[in-house]
């Protein structure tokens, strides 16, 4: 009955691919999920324990390194403390300062030990001042001067019975410092009623050489002094990178602790050395560990996700074909219901789902030959708009207004009959070749480049009578093109030179210089870029006059002739091609045409 119900009232209210696929989620997914995560966590730990374990042994390692270092060091304080000729050489009283420098020279004991011990970097007598005389800068002997009498470890050295250990900063000779650690001993001289102090420091080379790890970060320190030894040398005379309970008798704690900001696998470990109350701390970190660790896990978890992906990709599919014949026929008919009828045919066979998938099949066939009739008188509506698109540009062309050229031939008329100026009789020449140029193009749509820049010439011409020295201009055209192969619309180049000279050179009322040069890219597109020096456009000018370039011409304002040609070129020869400007502020403009090339030649041929 438990599974009659559970069929019934959550099976058969989904589809049949999301049934085959909820029997594969509760058949294999989750059992491999559960026996991965258990292998997951079960390797996680093993992997986690050898790290500690390893981490942990390089702690003890270094205590043992650390415990042999410093056990010599009491052997010496006694064999020193026991030694007859060191203490009548102490309690002895000289002379004069040669006495003292003989007697302390006389005295190889100390040198003899510095030589035999690598671990010792330096050894000290503090004793009194009178007995030293005057002498302060021997390399063994050293007075209880004021300076002596303030440091700590003094203190704790005439007050305390037994030895002790002290990290303490040295400066050498030039000026750097070192940390290093020193064990303080205290020596009586009952013969004179007095004390010498001795001290030993352990030399970190030597630790360095014994110690050191490539894959482990050091810090070593004595009580609660700063660290005196680390593998990170910037790092020593800094403070114990992580917090010790001091109050037990035998530290060692081994986990994920934060070094200097990270999260890092350590290990720390105490030592007390020999004969003392103090308590050396090691702290040994594996940079390494946790990210290898980290790695080890992803690595594991991509192997999981890989083995449960990879057959529940398969399992989709083989659901997603299973089902796709009830689907199919489903969703067909909701593409129709929302006249979407594009359908494939996945309905394979002879029984009754493919019968009503091919009645619904004949029922598309016929809706999109309703549409397909639609989509025809769409097509003659836009061959309308084609031929409209032909009659605006017929008009565009017709805007390209004469008025200029016979208001000039009527001017420059009047002047030659006061004058009868040979200047003038050329000027009418010039504007009655223009006239004649204008006139037998205006109803046609195309011409050759040569004519097009003769033409263009010869409005320059007729401006430089009007502006004389006032203007100048250059022609550059490029030597891959002959002019007279090449066919270009009609009225192009001379209103944008036209509009150059109007709207820039003019206003300035200086000297202007209009610079053409026409070349091609490719053998496949004309450019023409004519720069002038007039007063420019600010950067709102040049938006509005970019903005009308898309508009059609409506008024005699700056821009309107750009506006024109532009509209011409981008119904002749497509959207893509046109005219682009730039324009600084009493700087200049450039605008350049770009158009197909193309060679008469090569079309006859």
């Amino acid at each position: 009955m438990g599974l009659d119900y559970l069929y019934t009232h959550f099976f058969t209210k989904q589809n049949v691919k999301r049934q085959l696929i909820t029997i594969f989620i509760f058949a294999i997914i989750i059992p491999v999920f559960l026996v991965g995560s258990i292998m997951f966590f079960f390797s996680n730990r093993q992997l986690r324990r050898s790290y500690q374990y390893l981490v942990e042994s390089d702690a003890i390692r270094i205590r043992s390194i650390l415990l042999t270092t410093t056990l010599p060091f009491y052997d010496i304080y006694e064999s020193l403390a026991q030694d007859e000729a060191l203490k009548a050489l102490l309690t002895k009283e000289y002379n004069c300062d040669e006495d003292v420098f003989y007697a302390l020279n006389q005295y190889n004991r100390l040198q003899e030990l510095l030589s035999a011990n690598a671990s010792l970097s330096t050894i000290k007598i503090y004793t009194q001042p009178e007995m030293l005389r005057s002498l302060s800068d021997h390399q063994f002997f050293f007075p209880i001067d004021e300076s002596i009498r303030s440091k700590d470890w003094y203190h704790k050295a005439i007050s305390n019975s037994g030895n002790f250990w002290k990290s303490s900063a040295r400066i050498d000779r030039l000026g750097n410092s070192y940390w290093e650690l020193s064990y303080y001993c205290h020596i009586p001289l009952p013969e004179s009623g007095t004390y010498a102090i001795l001290v030993m420091t352990v030399s970190n080379n030597h630790l360095r050489s014994l110690i050191k790890n490539k894959n482990s970060q050091v810090y070593i320190c004595v009580n609660e002094d700063p660290v005196f030894y680390s593998s990170i040398r910037s790092h020593e005379g800094t403070s114990f990178p992580v917090t010790i309970d001091d109050s037990a008798p035998y530290y060692s704690v081994t986990g994920n602790m934060k070094i200097k900001g990270d999260n890092v696998l350590t290990s720390v470990v105490s030592l007390t050395p020999y004969r003392t109350q103090d308590r050396i701390y090691i702290l040994s970190a594996d940079t390494n560990a946790l990210p290898y660790i980290q790695q080890t896990n992803l690595a594991f978890i991509l192997v999981l996700l890989f083995a449960i992906f990879i057959p529940a990709l398969i399992f989709i599919l083989f659901a997603k074909y299973f089902s796709a014949r009830i689907q199919s026929l489903r969703l067909a008919m909701h593409k129709v219901s929302n006249h979407n009828y594009e359908i494939v045919d996945l309905v394979q066979g002879d029984d009754e789902l493919s019968a009503a998938f091919h009645d619904l099949k004949t029922m598309v066939e016929k809706i999109k030959a309703a549409e397909g009739e639609i989509y025809m008188a769409q097509i003659r509506e836009q061959n309308f708009s084609n031929q409209q698109q032909q009659m605006e540009l017929k008009l565009l062309i017709n805007q390209i207004n004469p008025h200029f050229l016979y208001n000039t031939l009527e001017t420059i008329r009047m002047k030659a009959f006061s004058d009868g100026n040979k200047e003038v009789a050329t000027a009418i020449k010039l504007l009655g070749k223009s006239m004649r140029y204008v006139l037998n193009n205006t109803k046609t749509s195309s011409t050759t480049l040569s004519k097009e820049i003769d033409y263009t010439l010869t409005y320059l011409s007729i401006q430089l009578l009007r502006f004389e020295d006032r203007l100048c201009y250059s022609l550059t055209l490029d030597d891959t093109i002959a002019p007279d192969h090449y066919q270009i619309l009609p009225l192009l180049l001379q209103p944008i030179v036209e509009n150059a000279i109007s709207h820039g050179i003019e206003p300035t009322g200086k000297k202007g210089h209009i610079i053409i040069k026409i070349r091609a890219i490719e053998k496949k597109l004309f450019v023409a870029n004519i720069y002038d020096n007039g007063i420019g456009m600010s950067k709102e000018q040049l938006k509005t006059v970019l903005t009308s370039l898309l508009l059609p011409p409506k008024t005699e304002e700056r821009g309107i002739g750009l506006s024109n040609i532009n509209n011409r070129i981008k119904l002749f020869y497509g959207p893509e091609y046109g005219l682009t400007i730039k324009s600084k502020k009493n700087f200049g403009t450039l605008v350049t045409l770009k158009i197909p090339l193309y060679n008469l030649l090569e079309e006859d041929s």
